[in-house]
């Protein structure tokens, strides 16, 4: 789930006399966050929308130190997955234990058995799942709904992992959800 989050805190800036402070904000805020997971937040920030100083600015007796610092607030757009939130996304990469999924700023993981409500086999040379049965293809590039089931810490914390799962009713390929195939 996509939310903005608005945020007050103090930044360091080195400006030139006449800069505009707020655009000097936006872009180091910008440049520090976005992309980045936020713990406290529990998401991705995808995007500082926006920055306003609204403070003097303070300079603080520390050697070497030439900033002149600000209470900023800014507005952020932030990417939160949601337990048991139907994503919508794009097959990025499949590989025999599963599928990664590209669900935008991050991706989520699909294991083999939770593919489709069959037994499945990885084909390598195109790198994709067949099912036994229905002969049904999920391959790189395919868009997908899935499910999310499970929402961790990557092992090694810097990232979100997301489980999902595409074996539920209107769940899987866009086309076989659509009777296509």
């Amino acid at each position: 789930m996509y939310v903005e989050v608005e945020a007050e805190e103090w930044i360091g800036l080195l400006t030139a006399p006449g800069e505009d402070v707020d655009k000097a904000a936006l872009v180091q805020l910008r440049e520090q966050l976005e992309g980045k997971l936020d713990q406290e937040l529990k998401g991705i920030i995808v995007s500082v929308l926006n920055a306003k100083v609204v403070s003097e600015g303070v300079l603080l007796p520390l050697p070497g130190d030439p900033q002149t610092y600000y209470i900023v607030r800014y507005k952020m757009l932030v990417y939160k997955p949601v337990l048991l939130e139907v994503i919508r996304g794009v097959v990025r990469e499949a590989r025999e234990i599963g599928i990664f999924v590209d669900m935008g700023p991050i991706d989520g993981f699909v294991f083999r058995n939770q593919i489709m409500d069959e037994p499945v086999e990885f084909v390598p040379e195109r790198r994709a799942f067949r099912g036994v049965q229905s002969n049904r293809m999920v391959e790189i590039n395919d868009v997908v709904r899935a499910r999310i089931t499970q929402i961790g810490k990557d092992k090694r914390g810097y990232g979100i992992r997301v489980g999902l799962t595409m074996r539920q009713p209107y769940l899987g390929k866009e086309e076989w959800i659509r009777g296509g195939e």
